[in-house]
């Protein structure tokens, strides 16, 4: 396989879409590449068939290309079926839709914003501001499959992750006496995000967010436990 058939197979770049420039001299340990919608017949690779409109041109962090730094810049483009392509952002985000969808499993999985950025190469306001958009409803993962369903452990009695209850707690179908403080302060929350969130995979994520919280404070939430069954 060519290094440029290689390329565009690792960033899923599919027609009508090519790459048109790749650098890797703009950064530390960074690459930038080019993607632009071919017009009349396809042209060459980083032929000159096809551009990034400089006036409409945005920049979206991507998953990494093995230890350096990928960032997309395109035109924000949307697939025949009207979703946006992996490689592409939704608006102003930081991020691609791969990328979103990485966080987003990571931040599924408990793991520390600190961690993430350390983990990734990801700024702290970069994915505070794409976690703010999640939350306020401004942003969606619905071209992401559902996560699969954290197991929870044999002993446990709280309701695995996928389990309707934790929706209708969020919903305000179901309510339940609250005793612990911080179980009312963060349902709160999540109901608050819930009103203005439409995206379902995002809906997801904070019922993944409160089922969590059950599992780590089961001891002290015995009371709010025993009501989830009834």
């Amino acid at each position: 396989m060519k290094s440029e058939d290689l390329l565009r197979s690792v960033l899923e770049v599919e027609a009508p879409w090519q790459i048109v420039k790749v650098r890797d001299d703009l950064g530390k340990r960074q690459v930038d590449v080019w993607v632009a919608q071919q017009t009349g017949r396809s042209g060459w690779f980083f032929g000159s068939k096809a551009t990034v409109p400089q006036d409409r041109e945005q920049v979206w962090r991507h998953i990494n290309l093995g230890g350096s730094r990928c960032l997309i810049h395109a035109v924000p483009a949307v697939m025949p079926g009207g979703q946006a392509p992996l490689w592409c952002g939704d608006g102003d985000l930081p991020f691609t839709r791969a990328m979103s969808r990485q966080i987003a499993s990571m931040l599924l999985e408990g793991v520390k914003f600190q961690s993430i950025c350390s983990i990734l190469d990801v700024t702290v306001a970069d994915l505070w501001k794409f976690k703010h958009s999640l939350d306020s409803g401004k942003a969606g993962l619905s071209s992401a499959p559902p996560p699969p369903p954290a197991a929870a452990a044999p002993s446990t009695r709280v309701p695995e992750a996928d389990d309707p209850v934790w929706e209708k707690l969020l919903d305000g179908s179901t309510n339940i006496d609250i005793r612990v403080l911080s179980l009312k302060l963060l349902l709160t929350k999540l109901r608050e995000q819930m009103r203005v969130i439409t995206d379902a995979e995002v809906r997801v994520l904070k019922a993944y967010e409160l089922q969590r919280y059950f599992l780590r404070y089961e001891q002290m939430l015995g009371h709010e436990l025993g009501q989830l069954g009834r």
